[in-house]
């Protein structure tokens, strides 16, 4: 166990990296870009940056603001695998207030929830804007996001040894079957050392009964 544990420590706390994409648009066939990578360092030692690949653009500027007014979500999405550049690779995704990006001049955190073996199991995003107060913000400052990345290992939980379980109500099953079979016997058979006490002792009852009535003619 010791030798697995190693295996996947030394697997993955090599470099590796994460595609990030999202969108400004809404409803489900939203059309998703690349916003940069995230380079992980270490999983264990939640070791991560976030790198942008480009500046927004003016129409993204202006999709986001167009977001803003529909009181709509800005989503993100990574693949559940890190290092892959598979298209068909499943995604995690989460969403915020398209205010709050704004708003926070796109300074946001990005938490990657992975199990023990390196998996993206989610991703959350937060602003320290706690909530949406109508600022007005230049377009000079939503041009590069300012990303801080945090990376969660879940722990797995202890496992039910189900099979032990299974195993012992088999075998109490079995003995009570056991005992219903072996004592099987009649009702004095079963009883008979309580019976024949109370036999003989009626038997002297009534010798000591008949000695008293003879000698009392």
């Amino acid at each position: 166990m010791q030798d697995e544990e190693a295996i996947l420590d030394d697997e993955f706390e090599g470099q590796s990296s994460l595609l990030v994409e999202h969108t400004f648009d809404t409803g489900a066939d939203a059309e998703f870009s690349r916003r940069g990578v995230i380079t992980i360092s270490s999983m264990k030692s939640n070791m991560a940056h976030f790198a942008q690949e480009s500046s927004l653009g003016m129409e993204e500027k202006s999709k986001l603001k167009a977001l803003i007014r529909k009181g709509g979500m800005y989503r993100i999405r990574v693949p559940t695998k890190v290092g892959t550049t598979d298209e068909n690779m499943p995604y995690v995704s989460t969403f915020m207030r398209a205010c709050a990006l704004y708003e926070s001049r796109l300074s946001d955190v990005l938490t990657l929830n992975v199990d023990q073996s390196g998996n993206i199991l989610s991703i959350s995003a937060t602003t320290y804007i706690p909530y949406c107060t109508g600022a007005t913000v230049s377009d000079a400052a939503l041009s590069n996001f300012n990303t801080s990345v945090e990376i969660i290992e879940t722990a797995s939980g202890p496992v039910p040894d189900t099979q032990s379980y299974m195993q012992k109500l088999e075998q109490e099953k079995v003995e009570k079957e056991k005992g219903a079979q072996a004592d099987n016997r009649s009702f004095f058979a079963k009883y008979w050392m309580y019976i024949v006490p109370v036999f003989f002792l009626l038997i002297l009852s009534n010798n000591m009964d008949s000695g008293q009535e003879g000698r009392g003619q």
